[in-house]
């Protein structure tokens, strides 16, 4: 065990004199994620509420006479919740909705069919006629807006077939009730994670995972400079540099950890969440991991150069699939993200950003550690096979 913790610290002398090892490891993941999270701190708006201003609509109603009119619809626009967003405004005609979109009058229009109600106490289909103005966001607030009041409609129209006739008159008016709509949040008892922490999450995993390259380096350095010849010629068992080598790097992964989680808080505000343990698991099995791929590929690959190669493009490839580089669709990240070690990473820390349940974040830590057992089982087979000696 002596021997062991000699190893280690020699190589952890060895590690922090380097100073461009200690600006790769500390300095360059700081940097990225201040650049990406700010640059990227428009497209990720962080979950913030956005206000939504109320706009014109044009209502066409086609019935010959005003008698004529839906009240259902003149009854829906007058509820509170609609009354917030949509100021409505009556059009004579098609033509006249349509010029008004045109000119900026309206920002969108509704036609409603003549007989509208009618059709509906008779158990017709309720349908109405759309006309998009120039802005996509108004577009889609209207759209969302009568296609809820359309959907609520014929819903009840369905329920009306099934329990009989006298159903039809039982209907409640549009607008009555709760709103139909609420905007929330992911948790609400934590706000989203904002660009800074998407990339803060990112970035550490990342960097992590890189921390491979130190044990490719300290390795190889040994057979490059014919060092290893002399170590085994001492009383030190090649286990024991091993186990040696690889408790430095990660002593040295740890504080690498300890500082972006402590740099980030405190230059950018980044909150990782209120699970310090969890997250510390989470870190220990990325690092775990890190090493244990690193060994596997030291193993089976002859030059130094070559291992770097492989490790790195692992990294990059994983780093992408699972959407540390941008936000990638839910689709993507749960076929082939979930295959990457940075994914269960990512997932584990975004929730407990977000102060998700234990519930949502024991997956990530199981996964994690099966990752680990059976890269460590493949390390510890390939070394048994293989060997570290010159």
């Amino acid at each position: 065990m002596t021997n062991i913790w000699t190893i280690a610290a020699y190589e952890l002398r060895r590690l922090l004199r380097s100073r461009s090892m200690l600006i790769n490891l500390f300095l360059l993941p700081i940097l990225l994620i201040f650049l990406l999270g700010s640059a990227l701190s428009g497209v990720m708006d962080g979950g913030k509420d956005q206000k939504i201003d109320s706009f014109r609509v044009g209502i066409v109603d086609a019935a010959a006479n005003s008698s004529e009119r839906s009240q259902l619809i003149t009854s829906f626009l007058k509820s509170p919740e609609v009354t917030e967003i949509i100021t409505p405004v009556t059009a004579d005609s098609r033509e006249a909705a349509v010029s008004g979109l045109r000119s900026g009058e309206y920002s969108y229009a509704v036609i409603v069919p003549a007989g509208f109600d009618k059709n509906i106490m008779s158990g017709k289909e309720a349908r109405l006629e759309y006309i998009l103005g120039k802005n996509r966001t108004d577009n889609m607030v209207a759209a969302t807006v009568f296609d809820n009041f359309l959907s609520s409609i014929n819903y009840r129209q369905a329920a009306a077939m099934t329990l009989g006739p006298q159903a039809i008159p039982a209907m409640t008016e549009p607008g009555e009730g709760g709103p139909a709509a609420v905007l929330g949040k992911l948790n609400e008892e934590a706000p989203a994670y904002t660009a800074s922490q998407y990339y803060a999450a990112s970035m550490l995993l990342m960097f992590l995972l890189l921390c491979g390259q130190m044990v490719i380096t300290s390795l190889y350095s040994e057979k490059d400079n014919h060092t290893l010849f002399r170590i085994g010629s001492m009383p030190v068992k090649g286990g024991e540099l091993f186990i040696g080598k690889m408790l430095a790097i990660g002593l040295v992964s740890v504080l690498q950890c300890a500082s972006i989680i402590i740099a980030t808080h405190f230059l950018f505000g980044v909150y990782w969440g209120n699970r310090p343990g969890l997250l510390a698991l989470l870190c220990l099995l990325m690092i775990f991991a890190s090493l244990t791929l690193s060994v596997v590929i030291c193993m089976f690959v002859r030059t130094a150069a070559l291992a770097r190669s492989i490790l790195t493009g692992l990294t990059v490839v994983m780093t992408f699939i699972s959407g540390g580089m941008a936000p990638l669709p839910d689709s993507w990240l749960n076929t082939g993200g979930a295959f990457s070690i940075n994914h269960w990473g990512m997932r584990g820390i975004l929730r407990m950003m977000l102060e998700s349940p234990l519930s949502q974040i024991s997956g990530s830590i199981v996964m994690l550690s099966l990752i680990g057992l059976v890269l460590m089982s493949l390390a510890f087979f390939s070394y048994r096979k293989v060997g570290y000696h010159a």
